[in-house]
């Protein structure tokens, strides 16, 4: 299983960086995590590449929350190979039933054309158990601390997606080990110290979870627009201090490998 990457920020994008997106290959389908304004590097040409031969994409969403669904407007123009279903989160899990939440987006005065009018087939999936398959891969959801709701998830054996979430030790037999651990880290601890972290993560929290679930690999994401590309990559230094595992800072439109070799 790779993982590409496309948006890592949270909000809007910032410092080169778009808002979140993530493309895995190794299913039968193209997979995005979400589907931020970092689905517009579809169109750039390796990544077009990288998302490999599949002639369909399966989306699933963690939330509607606009850094995680604007993407779906682009879709028009950055994928036409072939059908796209789009695995949305609905109550129990999240505050919201997809279907009221993507016509919005997608139809006027906010968008000229609905998704049934696309150019290619577009289904939606309504997600309200926790166990399903998309790309072939088997997906374990479950609902998270964030306002209105969100869905952390594992991805097979190898992956574990968790945004817009604080960071929470009753999920480590959900996540424990994990190749790659990919979670938010919005806020620093001193950050965290001014203000309630409501339905976001900081620093020691996610130190305490990885420590307790012992991923190989963790990918920060989910940065706080203001944060600069230097001070992430000291963020993550010290996440990897914290925790003796190695955290890295994403580099949107390059592959991280989940397997031995990352």
């Amino acid at each position: 299983m790779q993982v590409i990457p496309l948006g890592t920020n949270g909000y809007f994008p910032s410092f080169g960086r778009q808002t979140m997106s993530l493309l895995v290959s190794g299913g039968e389908r193209t997979l995005l995590l979400d589907a931020g304004s970092g689905l517009g590097r579809l169109i750039e040409p390796e990544v077009w590449r990288l998302a490999g031969g599949a002639a369909a994409l399966d989306i699933v969403l963690s939330h509607y929350h606009l850094d995680h669904i604007i993407g779906l407007s682009y879709l028009p123009a950055v994928w036409r190979r072939g059908p796209v279903r789009i695995f949305a989160p609905a109550f129990p899990l999240v505050d919201a039933e997809p279907e009221e939440a993507l016509e919005r987006l997608c139809s006027p005065p906010w968008f000229s054309s609905p998704l049934s009018r696309f150019p290619g087939p577009v289904e939606v999936i309504p997600v309200r158990e926790e166990e399903f398959e998309a790309a072939g891969l088997p997906i374990r959801a479950w609902r998270q601390d964030h306002p209105g709701g969100s869905i952390g998830m594992r991805v097979g054996a190898d992956l574990a997606y968790l945004t817009d979430t604080a960071a929470d030790e009753a999920v480590v037999a959900e996540i424990a080990g994990v190749r790659l651990l990919i979670h938010e880290l919005w806020f620093t601890d001193e950050e965290a110290a001014r203000g309630p972290a409501v339905g976001h993560s900081h620093l020691s929290g996610l130190a305490h979870l990885a420590r307790l679930a012992k991923p190989r690999l963790i990918l920060p994401v989910h940065h706080h627009p203001r944060r600069s590309n230097e001070e992430i990559r000291r963020l993550a230094a010290e996440l990897s201090r914290r925790t003796g595992i190695a955290a890295v800072c994403a580099e949107e439109g390059r592959p991280l490998e989940t397997g031995e070799e990352a």
